[in-house]
């Protein structure tokens, strides 16, 4: 075999298995995130993959041709992408619009910016959080990627012509790609909001590094440039580093959170540059990636693999709407398989058909449209596009398509909530600072004004109070007058009213989609301003991991006398039970660390939380109030 370089083009060998790595983390982070928590990587796998495989080809054609044939490449890639995606979009708006109608809000836009490859750009404001489905997914949440690739497609072979065409050498030109990855990569970090992850995980400038370190590649390791015998040494070097390079893949799909803050801060750029490694290996013809990805199983799932992406998480969110025991094992392989079936279906009768469509060339339109429509399957296929488009019509029709959801009662509760805690805080402020000046002492003011009062004094809305949150008289008068400094998330926002009733003295500070990384922060903040009172109520950790540094900051500012009270969570996250573990172990080691047990009392209690069984509902609320008082109220009594 010659092994000189050659210029002609060459399938390569494994990127289908890649392909199936790929679609196989999506599907299983969709159905089993906790199994598989960095699913959501093969994602960025398909970008690096296409950033590298278009560039491959473009620079191919250029220097065959001396130039690129643009208009062709569009239609190349439209009969490639388009038909599957409209057709996937017609049945998921038919399927809506006759058995899902609670999905039809926004759907005209939803529709609109798909098939004009921006929807990521309008999931940035107006979509759902891809990382979250607690009030139930979108089938549509998956495309903002396809929206990212459309984008790309349409102006980089025109860059690439400018590129080539200024004679610049290449392997500049990929170290310049390295450089602008590296700046979309600053931008996820600087837009990156734990209330708006939208933002940074849809965003074109901050998820386009993947793509640009597939193209950089392109320009340096072209794959006609490569030969198929190397010498031994050089071999088992370029199999040791694939076999790194597959290694820390598979620990970043198994490990890699897409909410935890450093994963945008850095993580994901480190670990897209491992997976663009995984592809430059595997390209190579004498790679052992290159032969070990290339089986009948991996090849079948990566021919298909784009039908699977478009199919699976329409199937998910369906299924789950019509089977109410629809978590089990036995289901997810049952969606599964749907998905597999649908993808074939796609694949045969849509993606193949219209990849065979040439261009009409001029006397010869008869002959192509005998060809293309005078075939059974097209006749079949071309009769279900009609009525899906009927169905989508009937869809769109709908008035609900063209406005957003109406917020839920929690997302009501929760804003006018905001306006009472703001007023509740202005007051226990006014009062710590009047207090401040009376005591003129840190020390005095940080400490709590909770008095005992005489029980024969309570006045009858006090009674009403002991009553509404379960309190005796040695527990409400125990807790009454306590300062309070209370930090959390949504929960928080829920909850932070009814505190404030029963301890006038507490000032709240809840925002929703707070991370635990932010609470050292604004306790430094308070004790700068000499608020921070003696008791430090936090509920944090629904959102994400509660990391020890973060925890020991906590704790070096709130210092040995104040007393803390940190209410563990309940919720179908994976991290929710590690937080509470972490927790409970903390509490052995800090003799001021008291464990509000909600996990616990909520277990018992489903009627207490609302419909995203995270939150407390309106009772629930009171009784969340209720037990960190008679937590409060025992510490008391103990001393």
């Amino acid at each position: 075999m010659n092994q000189n370089v050659t210029n002609k083009p060459r399938y390569i060998t494994g990127f289908d298995g890649l392909r199936a790595i790929a679609v196989i983390g999506v599907i299983i982070f969709h159905l089993w995130p906790k199994v598989l928590p960095g699913g959501w990587m093969g994602v960025p796998l398909f970008f690096v993959l296409s950033g590298y495989l278009i560039t491959d080809l473009l620079i191919q054609e250029y220097d065959r041709n001396g130039h690129i044939d643009v208009l062709s490449f569009y239609r190349r890639r439209v009969k490639r992408l388009y038909p599957a995606l409209l057709m996937m979009l017609f049945a998921t708006a038919t399927y809506i619009a006759l058995f899902a109608r609670d999905l039809l809000y926004n759907l005209r836009a939803i529709l609109v910016s798909n098939m004009l490859y921006i929807y990521n750009i309008w999931a940035t404001k107006h979509g759902d959080s891809y990382f979250d489905s607690w009030g139930g997914s979108s089938p549509f949440t998956h495309l903002w990627s396809l929206s990212i690739e459309g984008q790309f497609y349409l102006i980089w072979p025109i860059i690439v012509m400018l590129l080539l065409g200024l004679r610049i050498r290449r392997i500049s030109i990929g170290a310049a790609l390295i450089g602008l990855a590296g700046i979309s990569a600053i931008l996820l970090g600087v837009l990156y909001d734990p209330m708006n992850i939208n933002r940074a995980y849809y965003g074109s400038d901050t998820r386009i590094f993947a793509v640009l370190f597939g193209a950089a590649l392109a320009f340096g390791w072209p794959s006609r440039r490569m030969k198929y015998i190397l010498s031994p040494r050089v071999k088992r070097n370029l199999n040791a580093l694939g076999a790194i390079a597959l290694a820390l893949t598979i620990i970043t799909f198994f490990g890699l959170n897409g909410e935890w803050r450093t994963t945008y801060m850095g993580l994901m750029f480190v670990a897209t540059a491992i997976i663009t490694s995984l592809i430059a290996i595997t390209a190579h013809p004498a790679s052992f990636l290159s032969h070990a990805l290339d089986n009948k199983f991996l090849n079948y799932l990566g021919t298909r693999s784009y039908s699977i992406y478009l199919y699976q998480l329409p199937v998910f969110v369906f299924f789950d709407k019509l089977v109410p025991q629809h978590d089990t094992f036995l289901m997810g392989i049952l969606k599964i398989i749907i998905v597999l079936i649908l993808s074939e279906l796609s694949y045969r009768y849509v993606e193949n058909v219209f990849r065979r469509v040439k261009k009409p060339t001029l006397g010869s339109n008869t002959s192509w449209y005998k060809t293309f429509f005078g075939s059974h399957s097209v006749q079949a296929m071309l009769v279900v596009a009609i009525l899906l488009i009927a169905g989508t019509g009937y869809a769109v029709s709908a008035n609900e398509t063209a406005h957003a959801k109406p917020k839920n009662t929690l997302e009501k509760r929760l804003d006018s909530n905001k306006n009472r805690i703001n007023e509740a805080n202005k007051r226990a402020v006014a009062q710590a600072k009047k207090a401040q000046k009376e005591s003129n002492s840190k020390q005095s003011s940080a400490k709590s004004s909770s008095q005992k009062v005489n029980p024969n004094s309570l006045t009858q809305q006090e009674r009403d109070l002991m009553g509404k949150y379960g309190l005796n008289a040695d527990q409400f008068t125990a807790i009454r007058d306590n300062r309070v400094t209370a930090v959390g998330d949504s929960v928080m926002v829920d909850v932070a009213p009814d505190l404030q009733e029963l301890m006038p003295n507490t000032v709240a500070n809840a925002t929703v989609g707070r991370q635990p990384y932010s609470v050292p922060e604004i306790l430094q903040s308070y004790d700068s301003q000499n608020l921070l009172s003696q008791n430090i109520v936090i509920s944090i950790g629904t959102n994400g991991l509660i990391g020890d540094n973060d925890f020991n900051k906590v704790m070096d500012i709130v210092g040995k006398d104040r007393q803390v009270y940190w209410i563990n969570g309940y919720a179908s996250r994976d991290w929710v039970t590690q937080n509470n573990n972490f927790l409970s172990t903390q509490a052995k080691t800090h003799k001021n660390l008291h464990i509000v047990d909600w996990a616990s009392l909520a277990k018992d209690h489903p009627e207490w939380l609302g419909d995203d069984h995270v939150h407390p509902n309106t009772n629930g609320s009171v009784q969340y109030a209720s037990l960190i008082a008679k937590t409060m109220a025992e510490q008391s009594q103990k001393k």
